[in-house]
């Protein structure tokens, strides 16, 4: 588990946490709609963020007999499930009750409480974003790539969840104090509801675009970055033939699983081999693709579910001495 995405995670937490009693409080005192926008969007990326965390220490669970390739996925699933919390926590309360407050023209009091806790929110959640930024940076420069690239490829969505829900928490607190502004100097509630409307629809985009990173992971995405590697280094290899398949399975973003067929040169597997040496090789290996044939139509016959089987031979037995 990463250090540096726990820590982004647990400061998003404690951060919106306390944001989140603050803005409902400001909420109380001024009845502003977008101050309370902005209460239930803290709300929701402290739940989110929440189930984030949850996320990391699952997938940190070690292989069993129940999951042999690990539990890294999990990472993926309640990232996923946290982005479905915002949407229906977030967007379509908050849509609802800024449509209601703009129907029925309540005019909030804004007086400088609403406004001193709209600026202290812009220095917790703006600590957050720092933090969220600090650690994502770290991980583009350890893999080498521009900001834009890794954010579009990164393996890492917890990190990059953090990130770009800070961001939207900045970007909230803005569209808030804008609307609270104008209401409290034109006198009309409309700017305020105005706000909580775009607060609820911007809290829509991130759920959507959350669920769509984290899908890509949730079905087999191949990783492009160790293909593209493992590409290069055979087909570079004077030993290999022809590469005839390269396949690999991202499972978490710190594991892959790879998978791959090559051809050998023959002069490279029958090098120092006299003819007679050469003919009991191919016998051979003959006999081996025979045989993983036969056990592959074998488990495809008693397990049809079994769509891509891949067998490896180790501890091959010698022969004993005559």
């Amino acid at each position: 588990m990463s250090h540096g995405s726990t820590k982004a995670v647990l400061t998003a937490v404690v951060g919106n946490g306390t944001v989140t009693i603050a803005k409902f409080i400001g909420f109380a005192f001024s009845g502003s709609s977008a101050l309370l926008a902005e209460a239930v969007h803290s709300l929701a990326d402290t739940a989110n963020q929440a189930l984030l965390y949850l996320g990391l220490r699952r997938s940190a669970k070690v292989a069993d007999e129940h999951h042999h390739f690990g539990y890294g996925q999990e990472r993926y699933f309640w990232n996923l499930v946290s982005a479905v919390t915002i949407f229906f926590i977030g967007c379509v309360y908050t849509i609802m009750h800024s449509v209601d407050s703009i129907k029925h023209d309540h005019q909030p009091e804004l007086s400088v409480v609403a406004f001193s806790i709209i600026g202290f929110a812009f220095l917790v959640e703006g600590y957050s974003l720092l933090v969220a930024l600090t650690e994502f940076n770290r991980q583009r420069k350890e893999k080498g790539c521009s900001f834009f690239s890794y954010f579009k490829e990164s393996n890492d969505p917890t990190t990059v969840a953090v990130l770009i829900e800070d961001s939207v928490a900045i970007v909230g607190l803005l569209l808030a104090i804008a609307g609270m502004g104008i209401s409290a100097y034109t006198g009309s509630s409309i700017f305020d509801g105005i706000a909580a409307l775009a607060i609820g629809l911007l809290m829509g985009f991130l759920a959507f675009f959350l669920a769509s990173v984290n899908k890509r992971f949730l079905i087999n995405a191949a990783d492009p970055n160790m293909d593209m590697v493992v590409t290069e280094i055979w087909e570079g290899d004077d030993r290999i033939q022809r590469l005839q398949r390269v396949n690999s399975i991202i499972i978490s973003p710190e594991e892959s699983v790879l998978m791959a067929e090559l051809e050998l040169r023959e002069e490279e597997l029958f090098a120092d081999m006299s003819r007679t040496e050469i003919e009991q090789a191919v016998h051979f290996m003959k006999r081996i693709d025979l045989i993983r044939r036969s056990l592959e139509e074998e488990v495809a016959s008693g397990a049809p579910q079994a769509k891509h089987i891949f067998i490896e031979f180790v501890g091959l037995p010698e022969r004993e001495k005559p």
